[in-house]
């Protein structure tokens, strides 16, 4: 699964398992993906509790650098592990929306940026990075300016997620999409300002496939072959089916690590830690 030898001039993305339900929360996302000539970037660190799960994995690869650390949106399950990478790894940059947040996790976060010297870069709609020579990442999401609720961040739970980066790759005729927890109504926002620009190959399930997320509207748009859902449970067996009927699914609950590869002819290869069952989600 973290063999690196299949990897040059194929653009890999790795969804890694994060380990079962914890008392206070739950784990979180990490994907970690590899550009065609080996540039790694982190997309999400998960919670805390299971940065050893990352640094395994990043281990497991050899991983000694860093290029790109994003983070979707400053919860403690998606940033939870940045501290803990940026004092472990040489760190290119990192990567976020221009939202801030209170707590602790968010505050070693910031200051691992500080102690570290890691050149923050802010992204918003519109912009576009290259990952690597060959790979174009374009950001959906959130807005240039975003306007901050009353009293935030007390109840801002839905505000953080739909503030989520969204990242579409395209790496020749293959395409990804990654939205962090976007809700119902930031998917809305997303489809009204960037419509059929998010159709993409590959997406990951909104939110950890629960039901605040992943409209008939967004399924459509994205009209997706492949959907990964990045999750400790099965949160919600309906969305699991939906996806099943129009995609082929797979989920980190049953399959743990997901690696899958793309030579940017819009053709895929998974492979799954764990023994995968097709149709698994079909009624």
């Amino acid at each position: 699964m973290y063999d690196t030898q299949n990897d040059l001039g194929r653009l890999s993305v790795r969804f890694v398992w994060l380990g079962d339900k914890m008392e206070d929360d739950k784990p979180g996302d990490c994907m970690i993906l590899t550009s065609p000539e080996g540039k790694i970037m982190v997309l999400d660190t998960g919670h805390p509790s299971s940065a050893d799960f990352v640094t395994a994995a990043l281990d497991a690869m050899g991983v000694k650098q860093i290029d790109y650390l994003v983070l979707s949106h400053p919860h403690i399950d998606h940033i939870g592990g940045a501290a803990t990478l940026m004092d472990k790894y040489e760190v290119g940059a990192i990567y976020t929306s221009e939202l801030t947040y209170t707590g602790e996790t968010y505050a070693a976060c910031m200051a691992a940026i500080a102690r570290n010297k890691v050149e923050h870069i802010i992204l918003h709609e519109g912009m576009t990075l290259n990952f690597g020579q060959d790979v174009l990442v374009e950001v959906f999401n959130p807005v240039a300016e975003i306007e901050y609720p009353e009293n935030y961040p007390e109840d801002s739970t839905r505000f953080v997620n739909n503030q989520s980066l969204t990242l579409k790759f395209t790496y020749g005729d293959s395409t990804m999409l990654f939205a962090g927890d976007l809700y119902t109504p930031g998917e809305s926002d997303v489809i009204r300002r960037w419509d059929d620009k998010l159709d993409a190959d590959v997406l990951k399930a909104n939110h950890h496939g629960a039901s605040t997320s992943t409209s008939a509207k967004w399924r459509k748009t994205v009209s997706a072959k492949i959907v990964v859902i990045s999750n400790y449970l099965l949160a919600d067996p309906y969305i699991a089916e939906k996806f099943d009927k129009e995609s082929d699914v797979y989920h980190t609950y049953f399959d743990g690590d997901v690696l899958l590869y793309t030579a940017g002819d819009g053709a895929y290869e998974v492979v799954t830690a764990k023994e995968h069952i097709e149709d698994r989600f079909a009624q």
